[in-house]
């Protein structure tokens, strides 16, 4: 069965919460720990770093703990001779080829779910070359729990890697506000990335600025996609950023949270731009350029966040655009015969000004809304994606059987409904009497309570009038 549920604007970030939330048990087969009154676990990636020369590669090795005593994690090296160096901060013990780290400093103790990261620097030592590789085993011990030990694998590979380095938010933008996401990246591998593209995918509420070596498609769910081919060296070991960073503009629909990813790559494997989007060149602007900065060098070759070659993503949020919405429940009357067919059109229209935007919580659509079936007619088929509602002890439900129910859930089938857009529906009916109960089409879900929230309630919900002719 499925549960009514109503989308709200920060449904999002709700999303994101609660993945990090469940992370803990979402790695695949960590080191773990969990018989006794205690828990530990902690799991570390298979990590590629650069051949001979490469400045090194950081990475995380994430911890988890509930009501553990004495939690630690052990970590073996002795296969890393001849292969690489690892670094670990100062609050961990090093003794020969077995460091023990507690948990984080920054960690809270008093939390239900202790959670962290610890950083470690892998460098690759002088010979290490293209296909050689060294097992890093590490344990989580506690002593209310049985140890357990996992290994993660350490390989060189000979060529440029560049790591993202453009996270970023802001906590709140109006309509018009011309803000700027940060570009910044480092090349931890040994050769150097002779230009470098970076691709970058706007929501909906964001209007690029324009650059003379960028070119812009519009994609689905009225994103926008930028291309920008960089010709600046990013040489082993250097951090490179645009000065200013990627400007763009909070647009009229602009609505709750807003977003900016960027993906970069080194420029000379990167694909062709695909034909089928409609990439163009836009008249004016200046070139976007990449520029060394020695500031970030020394963060990014010690403790920064890793990101593997096949996730060089960054992300730059605006957390909040104040703006108005407003969506309206349509409704059309049903006209017809006592006994004959008919149709029901119904649905949503959003008068703005801003547009809703659930991309990234995958949900595939957005605005939901409900009809209460007028009992002049039965139902005699539904369309996709709507489905019946049944009253249950605990509350309603989607299930069987589809036809003849007395409520259906209907929602736009896009993640984006953008101001000025309607969306309808047909159902078909048949007129059974020439008097009954006026049905409704709602934004609020059946129950009693509102399950909807915009700036005019009072074209949330309409009537749905049957015109029966005996």
């Amino acid at each position: 069965m499925r549960s009514v549920r109503s989308p709200h604007a920060r449904a999002v970030r709700a999303a994101v919460a609660l993945a990090v939330a469940t992370s803990a048990v979402a790695f695949g087969a960590p080191a773990h720990a969990e018989t006794g009154s205690g828990w530990f676990q902690a799991h570390l990636d298979d990590v590629v770093i650069g051949a001979a020369g490469a400045p090194g590669k950081a990475k995380q090795l994430y911890v988890f703990a509930q009501e553990a005593v004495n939690p630690r994690v052990v970590v073996d090296l002795t296969d890393l001779a001849g292969v690489a160096t690892a670094e670990f901060p100062a609050w961990c013990a090093t003794a020969g080829t077995q460091v023990t780290c507690p948990l984080p400093p920054d960690v809270d103790p008093t939390a239900s779910l202790q959670a962290g990261s610890i950083p470690v620097l892998f460098r690759p030592v002088a010979g290490a070359a293209e296909g050689d590789s060294a097992t890093v085993a590490y344990q989580a011990l506690a002593d209310n729990a049985e140890p357990s030990v996992a290994t993660a694998t350490i390989s060189v590979s000979d060529g440029a890697d560049l790591v993202n380095l453009g996270d970023g938010r802001v906590d709140t933008a109006a309509v018009g506000d011309r803000l700027a996401a940060p570009v910044r990246l480092t090349n931890v591998g040994n050769r150097t990335s002779r230009g470098v593209r970076v691709t970058f995918t706007l929501s909906s509420g964001l209007t690029p600025s324009t650059w003379s070596n960028c070119w812009y498609a519009p994609l689905t769910g009225h994103r926008t996609s930028v291309v920008c081919d960089l010709t600046a060296r990013a040489r082993p070991g250097t951090t490179m950023e645009v000065p200013g960073g990627f400007g763009f503009e909070i647009g009229d629909s602009a609505y709750a949270g807003e977003s900016l990813d960027q993906f970069v790559e080194p420029l000379a494997g990167a694909a062709p731009l695909p034909s089928q989007l409609g990439y163009q060149r836009r008249e004016g602007g200046t070139e976007l350029m990449l520029r060394p900065t020695r500031a970030a060098i020394a963060s990014a070759r010690t403790l920064t966040r890793e990101i593997d070659p096949s996730d060089n993503w960054a992300s730059f949020y605006v957390d909040e655009v104040p703006n108005s919405l407003d969506l309206a429940a349509l409704a059309e009357p049903v006209v017809g015969p006592v006994g004959a067919s008919a149709t029901l059109r119904f649905g949503v229209r959003n008068n703005g000004a801003g547009s809703l935007d659930e991309f990234r919580n995958g949900a595939g659509e957005v605005a939901p809304f409900y009809l209460k079936v007028p009992t002049g007619v039965t139902v005699e088929s539904v369309p996709e994606p709507c489905f019946a509602l049944h009253e249950t002890a605990d509350g309603w439900y989607g299930g069987e059987p589809l036809l003849g129910a007395s409520w259906y859930r209907c929602a736009v089938p896009s993640s984006v409904f953008a101001a000025g857009e309607t969306h309808q529906v047909d159902f078909g009916v048949r007129i059974i009497a020439v008097a009954g109960e006026t049905g409704a089409v709602s934004l609020n879900a059946p129950g009693p309570y509102r399950s909807w929230w915009d700036d005019d309630a009072d074209n949330d919900e309409v009537p749905v009038v049957v015109y029966a002719q005996s």
